[in-house]
């Protein structure tokens, strides 16, 4: 065996020129690995080799040969190009042989990169996916559309998701929405963790958690997605159904249809809940527009399918919005709930058959709630329940808050000279605009509504696109971080020009001769900053609100491209504007169209009708320190200031008088409200401030 020495070396050190590098202690030997002979003993003479040995198979250091090259500059042993590594590296075609027969793939014959073991490898991969989605489970998941989070972008589904996946400790693996139902797709193992958060609160609303049916799925998407032979018998079978002379969509019995029965619509119950959905997709590719599809089907059947809830036939609401007549006669409907899917839609059902389900003997009452659900109803189970009129009348006083005319309170025709002046000119000259009301302490802001409700007449078509307005809205429902928030208010004339400048071109309706697509309320304001500094009181000014729509117009061709709703605000005070008029504040909220159907029955001759007594406006000279805290002061003083400043505003006295009509009547509004009514007629001229 090798000896450790037990003397050190002595005598003087070689030269320099012929020293080592190494700095001592044990060093690894560049040569290959080590060796022993029969004996185990270490074998020197194979460890350590010539230097010729040593160095032959070594790649150039620098050189232009490339590695693995027989000859290199350090001898021409043996041939280097082998497939041996060097300590520490890993081989990656080995390593690939190895994956490829635990997969079940032979590598010897057709090459690691040929395109047969790609295709088997892919195979096997998609073999696996399948396998694995095979051993997914379903949950059915309602009582989400109730929840505060259903006003949010997508309904709330990916909050949802969040939530349940945060109390399951599980993950969810795919999710689709059935109507007002989501079903989710979780490992079989996890069933347990998601079916115990049934009744569970999520944004306020209590959820209803149920295994979906208990049989293992295969969540592939729908089956309109699928082959060729099932979409054109889905459309022979639509076609098959319809009757053109009535205007008839009959989708009665489907269940016994042969030709869904021969491919296999029915053979498992994913399959089948996907049926009706596909089917109101290939119905909907039948039109190029809403119209036709409104003129072409008046009346779709329903009956026995035996539907337990309008669940899986929700989609009807979405395609045929517009239906005037329909039948759910012979299912097994057996309360409201199971219509609950489809309340307030139909609005224009006229026809409705329910005949034959267990709600007839169950909820004996159901009618007066169906007759609620569906104001423009008349006949139901062929029974007529209201007149043609009466269901006009149902129909336009269905809001539960009646429509009031707009109050329209200007003083000295301020209000109605700027509205008629500011939207022409925001459609032509937007700078010259800014220049006559705006100044350097004017601000704008811009709001993008998308959850606001859309008119009926475009409920089917596409949204509008909102990427000219996203990246300067100041929702404050979706912008919550604080500097977000103040960079998207515009201060002053630069700020709220090149803010305007980068908006689409626009053109409002005429409002003289237009004037029912234009709500517009006026109303005085106390209290504005006074920009002079005179008043520090504030001055009296004007809020007016608008309600109406607009064109988006294409500059190149001058024609309108998209029609939107707006809601616009301004506060307007005395300045240096046109007319002694400055902006104070101008807020903007943009929607969908909505139409005017809101305000149609009271909207016209609003501006020239004759307006109702006016509140008069008073100069209140408000000594400093008055109605604020001072050393000295007694807070029962500071409160009795701000009485007296209030009532002062109210009725025009003076300060003084206000103070002594508040002592008399102990220091409370109301009495002293009741007691200046009493008594005015016969207060000096000097008890009131002078009226502008």
């Amino acid at each position: 065996m090798l000896q450790r020495p037990s003397v050190p070396p002595t005598g003087p050190r070689p030269p320099r020129a012929h020293r080592s590098n190494r700095r001592g202690g044990i060093q690894k030997r560049p040569g290959g690995p080590i060796r022993v002979d029969k004996d185990g003993d270490l074998d020197m003479e194979a460890a350590g080799g010539s230097a010729k040995d040593r160095g032959a198979g070594r790649g150039s250091r620098g050189g232009s040969q490339s590695r693995g090259t027989v000859g290199s500059r350090f001898g021409s042993g043996r041939d280097t190009n082998s497939s041996r590594l060097t300590r520490g590296s890993v081989d990656p075609t080995g390593m690939q042989k190895a994956i490829l027969r635990g997969m079940g793939v032979d590598p010897r014959g057709s090459g690691l990169n040929s395109r047969t073991t790609k295709q088997a490898v892919k195979s096997l991969v998609k073999e696996r996916d399948l396998n694995a989605r095979a051993q997914w489970e379903q949950v059915i998941v309602r009582g989400f559309r109730k929840s505060k989070a259903a006003s949010n972008p997508g309904g709330g589904i990916k909050d949802l998701i969040a939530f349940l996946e945060r109390k399951a400790t599980a993950l969810v693996q795919k999710s689709r929405l059935d109507g007002d139902a989501l079903i989710i797709s979780i490992k079989s193992e996890d069933v347990p963790k998601f079916t115990k958060l049934d009744a569970f609160i999520f944004a306020g609303a209590s959820l209803e958690i149920a295994h979906y049916h208990g049989e293992n799925t295969n969540p592939q998407g729908d089956v309109d997605g699928g082959t060729n032979e099932v979409s054109t018998v889905l459309t022979d079978v639509l076609t098959r159904r319809y009757d053109p002379a009535l205007k008839l969509l009959d989708l009665s019995n489907l269940g016994t249809d042969p030709e869904l029965i021969n491919i296999g619509m029915f053979s498992t119950t994913a399959r089948e809940s996907k049926l009706f959905p596909a089917l109101m997709k290939i119905l909907d590719s039948f039109f190029t527009t809403a119209e036709e599809k409104v003129e072409a089907i008046h009346s779709v059947s329903l009956a026995s399918n035996a539907l337990t809830s309008t669940t899986s036939v929700y989609a009807l609401a979405q395609t045929l919005p517009a239906l005037q007549n329909l039948d759910l006669s012979n299912n097994q409907l057996r309360d409201l709930n199971a219509l609950k899917g489809w309340r307030w839609k139909f609005r224009g059902l006229k026809h409705l058959i329910l005949s034959g389900n267990p709600l007839e003997s169950e909820v004996p009452s159901y009618k007066d709630d169906i007759l609620k659900w569906y104001p423009s109803l008349r006949i139901l189970n062929n029974e007529q329940v209201r007149s043609s009129d009466e269901a006009k009348d149902v129909s336009k006083n269905e809001t539960p808050i009646p429509i009031a005319p707009p109050s329209f309170r200007d003083e000295a025709g301020i209000g109605e000279t700027f509205v008629k002046m500011f939207f022409p000119a925001y459609d032509s000259d937007r700078t010259a605009l800014i220049n006559a009301y705006y100044d350097a302490s004017s601000t704008f802001s811009l709001s993008v509504n998308i959850s606001a409700p859309r008119s009926p007449e475009t409920a089917e078509q596409k949204s509008p696109n909102w990427d000219s307005y996203i990246k300067r809205s100041r929702n404050l429902v979706k912008v919550t971080h604080l500097p977000a928030k103040m960079s998207r208010i515009c201060t002053g004339t630069e700020n709220i020009q090149q803010c305007w400048l980068t908006l689409p071109s626009t053109q409002h309706p005429n409002l003289l001769t237009e004037p029912e697509k234009w709500c517009i309320e006026c109303n005085a304001i106390p209290g504005l900053p006074d920009p002079s500094g005179q008043s520090l009181g504030g001055v009296g000014g004007l809020i007016v609100t608008i309600h109406g729509e607009f064109f988006e117009v294409n500059v190149s061709t001058g024609m309108p491209t998209c029609r939107r709703s707006f809601d616009r605000t301004f506060v307007l005070g005395p300045g240096a504007g046109a007319g002694g008029v400055r902006v104070a504040c101008d807020a903007l909220v943009l929607r969908a169209w909505g139409g005017s159907q809101a305000w149609k029955e009271d909207a016209t001759g609003f501006l020239l009708s004759a307006a109702p007594p006016q509140p008069r406006l008073y100069p209140i000279q408000v000594p400093r320190g008055f109605g604020a805290s001072a050393p000295g002061k007694t807070d029962e003083q500071v409160r009795n200031e701000v009485l007296a400043l209030e009532l002062s505003t109210k009725t025009g006295m003076t300060l003084d008088y206000s103070g002594e009509c508040l002592k008399q009547s102990g220091w409370t509004i109301k009495g002293a409200l009741v007691a200046f009514e009493q008594v005015k007629a016969n207060l000096p001229p000097e008890a009131f401030f002078m009226p502008i």
